[in-house]
This record gives C-alpha cells, sequence and structure tokens, in this order.
C-alpha cells in the first residue's frame, strides 16, 4: 500500500499556484444543474479572468453568482501534486477596466465573452506519495 500525506498551503502558495496555471475548472449551478468546464483563465489583481463563447450557460449567469474554480497538477508516476480551489462571485469584465492580458482560448471558435470571478476565498493542498 502506498503511503502519502497532504499538507494544507497558505493564501500566497495558492496564489502563486494559481497565477502560474493556464487552464482551469469553473463549477457553477446553472440551467442544466451543476456544471463543471474546462477554461482558460488569467489572473488580474485579486480577480480571476475567464474567456467564454457568447451564448454559453456561463456567459448567461448573472453577476453575482456564485462559483468555484479549480486548478490542480498531479504526476501519476511520482504521486505528487497540488490543487488550488478558490470560490467567489462571477462579474461582467468592466470594458473600462485595463487587464494586464486577456486568456487565450482553451479550443477554436470565437471565445470573445470574458467574465471576472472575484475571489472570496482561496485554499489549496499539496499531496505527497512518500
Amino acid at each position: 500500500m502506498v503511503q502519502g500525506h497532504f499538507e494544507q498551503l497558505d493564501a500566497a502558495e495558492c496564489a502563486q499556484l494559481l497565477r502560474e496555471a493556464s487552464i482551469g475548472r469553473v463549477a457553477f449551478v446553472g440551467p442544466d444543474g451543476m456544471t463543471v468546464l474546462p477554461l482558460a483563465y488569467v489572473v488580474d489583481g485579486e480577480d480571476i479572468i475567464l474567456r467564454t463563447a457568447a451564448g454559453t450557460q456561463l456567459a448567461g449567469l448573472g453577476a453575482g453568482t456564485p462559483v468555484a474554480f479549480e486548478v490542480d497538477e498531479f504526476d501519476p508516476e511520482v504521486r505528487n501534486g497540488w490543487s488550488v480551489l478558490a470560490r467567489g462571485r462571477l462579474g461582467v469584465l468592466d470594458p473600462s477596466r485595463e487587464v494586464r492580458e486577456v486568456p487565450e482560448p482553451f479550443v477554436p471558435g470565437e471565445r470573445e465573452v470574458l467574465v471576472t470571478l472575484a475571489v472570496e476565498s482561496l485554499s489549496g493542498r499539496a499531496v505527497s506519495g512518500d
């Protein structure tokens, strides 16, 4: 049996890992129930900027909708990895707001809608297979 352990990550470590990744999963309750979607993103200040297409469930959610966003990395060979969970509320990107960068689309096609996730809580953990 493989032994391992989990370690809680502090807020600074979580924020750093969140800034280093570029694809994550957003979870929300939409018209079809609980939904989890992979999306391209960037971190801008305290917010996560998500890129989606017009007409999608995510684009249709109202400002203030609670969402969760998760990024992770795991190496199955050495059984090490980490996971970061951000919880917050969705918002519409203010057109007058200047952002450092815009996420590249995760898949081909029109993905011109930018929404924000105002992070209210950030948590994470690392796992080690040793």
